[in-house]
């Protein structure tokens, strides 16, 4: 097949390594798309010219990993392409697509409930009081992350508990095959089973492999360095019979390995695809050049990539800046003192600046120096809306009608309203459904012949059973009816009212703003009701809740910014243990992607990218004395530094007093090309050290280098460490290791 005259307008406006890509017909393709390369725009237009050529859409299947890039990329492809029907989701919808359509070939009940972490967490609890382990060794958060490894890594509990070495193991071995018969007891999926069953199904059972594979003949993965190993296999498996595997992504953006992502499933895709084609976007049309030389300059320091350079298409641009404050407070002032300066000039909207951080919990500053400066801002949280306990209490009812077994819903909302149902009568309820092997709500409607239960309390169960019948039906309709049906039948609307007036109005605010949510999916996916409500909300990702059109600064974190761009970009805190993270400092391989991450955050900047750290920092109830990020002494020598505040020396300058004009400061020795990635540097020679050096003690930790002074055997050093404040050694007696140049 051939382009025609009709693909015109679908390739008229792309450059020319954009268009070998769109028009790559079969057989496997890896493209290497750099950040703003437009890799959105490929992969949409490759599926309108797919269906130009004849390929079917209901062949296709393209799959990325928010809701929101899935929506913009389906909602493209129906503006470019005459014909609707290919698939265009998330891996986990898709996963869950799968398993309702496969469900009595895999021994399910199409009408699983999907659980979030709350509820994951609260049966694992309960598995690990089965298994009589001691609970205060093992926490279910603990566990159930152990449990949710195994999954990525297409584990079974035999698997698992074959491999399994040490103490800790042993004892998850132990709850996960009791967390997962009390999960499938209870007609319930975690979120790793939406990839883990999927990916052994299509791994070990031919005939359904095969079936899918004529289905899906064109495959496309977007994120394809984000993949993890179920994801990695349910995409392999749909391309052997038809091999038309075509997929997006840089290695140079892998930030997800604490959610089990593998960025060797990018790097080795043309050693498990031999003689796949293989194509670079390059062009860059987001960022200014001064933004890209910088960003170039810091992840050309990572062992494992694919070697690209970023080329823009835009101006110059401001230079990037690197600034030094006093402490967090002067840091956060001073952003807000710009972003309120530059709308009050009429430069810029609110809407036009985000700070990304590398957590959450450097929020508070923030937040603060913005309300002093009357600066509007949202913070992007992800699923807060929802995991409140008013409408998360509202979500179990929804569950119940939907799969009575759900025994963790059950447990949630059965005295909610009070209904005199204590813990007590839980217990002996919960005794009797073991003992005859049955769920909470047919144990419920049976209470009167509980001889341990209350008279009074067995009429309550009953009557909690029989409501949760009647209401089952409204499942089918749409869930925002079934909510104000829910809130009239038990009277929870009333119940939430308290003695405060401005909480008792913020909870009947939020389940107000529920029936709200749920009437606009109701809107948009009008053939879907409360199961499809219900895996809406527990599919939706951190970036999900973020409002775009609002006149606001936008916080979030740096992993929350991915595949999103700003106007102007401020990245705060890069300091040693916060970016880098104290986490990765001693392995080669996480500080990389630490420098990923920083690597991501930078070149979300369109036109402005402000870059800064503080001296001192409180975080997590201690004062710090901070040491510079080692990424910071990895940027080329174009970028602005300045300082605001107490010199090396210890004396304020006078524009710290003033708290506007900038000094100047010297530029940092910067890492000699080809420096070994590594933060554990060997043991530098006693001459080795210069001012600005980032290095380790075995006792007092992280520091720099402040001053090395004298001769021989007199020589000193004097070093800031971040918790031990400024000692001086003789440098020939002291025993330090090298971690970074420059800062």
């Amino acid at each position: 097949m051939q382009s025609g005259p009709g693909d015109a307008p679908l390739l008229a406006d792309l450059n020319d390594a954009q268009r070998q890509a769109v028009t790559h017909l079969d057989g496997p393709a890896l493209i290497l798309a750099g950040p703003g390369s437009g890799k959105t725009r490929v992969i949409t237009r490759r599926i309108a010219w797919l269906i130009n050529q004849g390929v079917k859409p209901w062949h296709i299947l393209a799959i990325t990993f928010t809701n929101k890039a899935a929506g913009e990329m389906r909602s493209r492809v129906e503006a470019l392409a005459t014909h609707k029907g290919a698939i265009i989701s998330t891996f986990h919808s898709f996963g869950v697509r799968f398993m309702r359509q496969h469900a009595a070939r895999l021994g399910l009940e199409p009408s699983f409930t999907i659980y979030d972490q709350t509820d994951r967490a609260r049966m694992t609890k309960i598995a690990i009081e089965d298994t009589k382990i001691d609970s205060n060794r093992f926490s279910p958060e603990a566990v159930g992350g152990a449990i949710s490894r195994a999954k990525n890594h297409l584990l079974s509990p035999e698997r698992y508990a074959a491999e399994a070495r040490d103490f800790f193991a042993r004892a998850v071995a132990e709850v996960y095959p009791r967390y997962e018969k009390r999960m499938r007891d209870a007609g319930a999926l975690d979120f790793d089973d939406l990839l883990y069953w999927p990916a052994l199904a299509l791994r070990n059972d031919a005939s359904l492999r095969a079936e899918c594979d004529e289905r899906w003949r064109y495959v496309l993965v977007d994120e394809y360095q984000d993949t993890n190993t179920a994801q990695y296999a349910i995409a392999r498996n749909l391309s052997q019979d038809h091999p038309n595997l075509f997929v997006v992504g840089d290695p140079d953006q892998s930030i997800y390995k604490f959610r089990g992502s593998d960025i060797r499933n990018i790097l080795d895709f043309e050693r498990d695809y031999p003689g796949a084609r293989v194509l670079h976007l390059s062009d860059n049309y987001r960022s200014t050049r001064h933004i890209l030389r910088a960003a170039d300059a810091l992840i050309a320091n990572n062992q494992q990539r694919k070697p690209k350079k970023l080329t823009p298409r835009d101006r110059d641009g401001s230079p990037v800046e690197v600034v030094t404050h006093d402490d967090q407070a002067r840091e956060a002032e001073g952003v807000a003192r710009l972003v309120r300066q530059e709308v009050d000039r009429g430069r810029r909207s609110f809407r036009d600046f985000a700070v990304l951080l590398r957590m959450n919990a450097l929020t508070r500053a923030f937040e603060q120096a913005f309300i002093r400066n009357k600066v509007p801002f949202q913070i992007v949280k992800g699923l807060a809306f929802f995991d409140r306990k008013e409408n998360k209490d509202v979500i179990a009812y929804l569950r119940l009608m939907t799969n009575p077994r759900d025994d963790v819903s059950f447990l949630r909302v059965v005295n909610e309203p009070p209904r005199g149902v204590g813990a007590t009568t839980l217990e002996r309820l919960q005794e009797y459904a073991a003992s005859r092997e049955a769920t909470l709500m047919a144990a419920a409607a049976q209470a009167e012949f509980i001889a341990d239960i209350t008279p009074k309390a067995a009429k309550s169960l009953v009557a909690f059973a029989r409501l949760l019948g009647e209401l089952a039906p409204l499942a089918e309709g749409p869930p925002h009816e079934a909510i104000t049906k829910v809130l009239e039948r038990t009277r929870y609307r009333e119940s939430v009212k308290s003695k405060d007036a401005l909480t008792d109005d913020d909870r009947v605010a939020n389940i107000e703003e529920l029936v709200t949510a749920a009437r606009q999916f109701s809107e948009a996916n009008p053939d879907s009701g409360v199961a499809g409500f219900l895996e809406n909300i527990t599919l939706a990702g951190d970036i999900d809740s973020y409002d775009t059109r609002e006149e606001s600064v936008t916080m979030m974190t740096l992993h929350a910014a991915k595949g999103l761009e700003f106007p102007v970009v401020f990245m705060p805190a890069l300091e040693q243990g916060l970016l880098p993270h104290e986490r990765s400092l001693n392995s080669p391989g996480d500080v990389e992607e630490e420098r990923r991450l920083c690597f991501v955050g930078m070149t979300r900047a369109m036109e402005e990218l402000h870059l800064s750290c503080a001296r001192m920092r409180e975080f997590r109830g201690r004062t710090i004395y901070t040491v510079p990020s080692m990424f910071l002494g990895e940027l080329p020598g174009e970028v602005r530094r300045t300082e605001r505040g107490v010199s090396e020396t210890g004396g304020h300058d006078a524009a710290w007093l003033d708290g506007d004009t900038p000094v100047e400061r010297r530029e940092p020795a910067r890492p000699a090309p080809g420096r070994p990635a590594s933060p554990a540097a060997a043991t530098a020679a006693p001459c080795a050290y210069e001012a600005g050096n980032i290095v380790q003690h075995d006792s007092y930790g992280l520091g720099q280098v402040l001053e090395v002074s004298g001769h021989g055997a007199t020589r000193k050093i004097r070093i800031r460490f971040i918790t031990q404040g400024i000692r001086t050694f003789l440098v020939d007696k002291v025993a330090l290791r090298k971690v970074a140049r420059g800062g």
